[in-house]
């Protein structure tokens, strides 16, 4: 009886371990697949306000207003094939679905135009080839009105509280991640050329 009771035991543990398990994985997928989701929605508002077609019927699911989609930045870095969208503000949410500006409402012809995104070790994370910029590298910002290229003078990596490299030193970029282990940021500037 005792060796009958020890056997359901370990099936009521091994079962638990298997939900336990099917949890862990689960959780992590769901969410990025709501993330994906998210990227997707901002992506067709995105082609949707370039072609002028943005509005209730042809777009009904779409979260975002004509007015916030007009204060999303693009950003491209041809030299590792890098175009994503920049959310003007820095949250959880916002760094989950694309990159975001640090410091809102910035002139890219006065300001250090500072650009937070997150990197792991999937290939898709929106700044993962980040440290693979090459000082000289082309990086290009394309706001609702214009289209500034920059030129990569400084790669560097720092404590994450290195603060100072936020700060506005005139017209330039700041592109801001961690480093794979999360413990330091990879910081990749440049001047408007």
């Amino acid at each position: 009886m005792r060796r009958i009771m020890m056997k359901k035991g370990r099936l009521w543990m091994g079962l638990g371990l298997l939900v336990l398990g099917a949890i862990l994985i689960a959780v992590p997928l769901s969410y990025d697949w709501y993330t994906s989701k998210q990227n997707a929605e901002l992506v067709q508002a995105m082609d949707l306000l370039k072609t002028d077609g943005l509005n209730n019927e042809t777009a009904p699911d779409i979260n975002f207003s004509k007015e916030e989609l007009k204060s999303i930045y693009e950003l491209e870095i041809p030299s590792i094939h890098l175009k994503e969208f920049v959310l003007p503000s820095t949250t959880e949410e916002n760094l989950a679905i694309s990159l975001t500006q640090i410091v809102e409402d910035q002139d890219p012809n006065t300001d250090n135009i500072s650009i937070a995104g997150h990197r792991g070790y999937r290939g898709d994370r929106h700044f993962r080839n980040l440290p693979d910029v090459k000082k000289g590298a082309e990086i290009i910002l394309t706001t609702d009105n214009d289209r500034y290229s920059y030129k990569v003078t400084e790669i560097k990596t720092v404590e994450e509280d290195a603060v100072e490299v936020l700060e506005n030193n005139g017209a330039e970029i700041t592109l801001l991640t961690c480093t794979l282990s999360g413990d330091k940021r990879v910081v990749v500037k440049g001047k408007l050329s």
